[in-house]
């Protein structure tokens, strides 16, 4: 089984229009009016010097328990709702075009979804049926965006059920 395939023309549609500022939001160029939460293995930001050390955590124990907490909430997503991502297509910069695909393949999914010390996470979906877009982040911190709080309610509580904590997106 393919691990992604190409959403059909009317689900693309759908969520272009429903998400316009999606490559804005893909290219961290802002969150294009949409409403933000952290979802973090912090239970704060992490504001002072002294609590930088906590960013530097790639191997061990600690890690093994942040990979666990984030694979058991990606996890979660995927059986809630359909799973959408992004790639580029054509040449870079100049012809690329963004091309919605859907996940298939939950074991495929998740291999993408994981922290790899190798390079910065780029986990990047689309949930349209709730109206989030969800962006890992490096430091164990991703952001979820949407412009309705009761439908992206499911999302913040299987983050919480995982051991996940929310936190109001910082200005």
């Amino acid at each position: 089984m393919k691990m992604l395939s190409r959403a059909e023309a009317s689900v693309t549609e759908e969520i272009q229009r429903q998400f316009p500022q999606l490559q804005q939001i893909r290219e961290l160029a802002g969150d294009g009016g949409l409403q933000g939460m952290a979802i973090s293995v912090f239970d704060h930001w992490l504001e002072d010097e002294s609590e930088w050390h906590l960013l530097d955590c790639y191997e061990g124990a600690e890690r093994e328990r942040r990979n666990r907490l984030f694979d058991q909430h990606w996890g979660a997503l995927y059986d809630l709702t359909p799973i959408y991502t992004v790639r580029y297509r054509g040449r870079w910069p100049a012809k690329a075009k963004l091309e919605i695909k859907r996940y298939n393949d939950k074991a495929g999914y998740l291999r993408q979804c994981r922290y790899s010390d190798y390079g910065v996470p780029t986990q990047f979906i689309i949930m349209p049926e709730l109206g989030c877009i969800y962006a890992a982040g490096w430091d164990d911190t991703n952001i979820l965006y949407y412009r309705d709080a009761a439908l992206a309610a499911p999302v913040l509580k299987l983050a919480t059920e995982a051991g996940l904590h929310c936190l109001p997106q910082q200005s």
